[in-house]
């Protein structure tokens, strides 16, 4: 059942700042597990990958790319999270499970990205424990506080 679209700024603003969130969140969970414990990449490295995307593979010798890969981290971020409002604003049963609709939307997002990847030339095949990895940074980093997030931003209560 689809309920009345709310007004653009009704849900564009919970879903940017649910968005940030997550990006943030995401951020600090990768970058905990992949430079801090891992030692696989650098912080720079690892926003010069995202930059990558847009400029190949000269974004590794550009110091700028890494400014430019937060920023494009951050507006992707927060262009899913205004997508999942608009989805939830639709549609009540994505308000009424947020761990069950931001579980799906997390991963719904990281195989989305990975296509991004494959389309930008800079996919990378995950061991398994890197895939395990990217699964729980887009659930439980990503999707699942969206979801909260959004919820109480558009007004519906949190239901487990």
């Amino acid at each position: 059942m689809q309920t009345r679209i709310s007004p653009f700024p009704a849900i564009a603003i919970p879903g940017a700042i649910a968005g940030f969130v997550g990006a943030v969140l995401i951020d600090v969970y990768l970058l905990l597990t992949l430079v801090v414990a891992g030692h696989l990449t650098t912080v720079s490295g690892f926003y010069q990958y995202v930059a990558s995307g847009a400029l190949g593979k000269s974004a590794y010798a550009n110091p700028s790319a890494v400014a430019l890969g937060i920023a494009v981290h951050f507006v992707v971020a927060i262009a899913w999270g205004i997508g999942y409002a608009y989805v939830a604003a639709r549609t009540p049963q994505v308000l009424e499970r947020p761990l069950l609709s931001g579980t799906v939307f997390g991963i719904l997002v990281m195989v989305s990205m990975q296509f991004v990847e494959v389309a930008a030339n800079i996919y990378v095949l995950p061991n398994s424990i890197l895939f395990f990895n990217g699964i729980i940074a887009h659930v439980v980093f990503f999707g699942v506080p969206i979801a909260y997030i959004v919820g109480r931003g558009l007004g519906a209560r949190a239901a487990h």
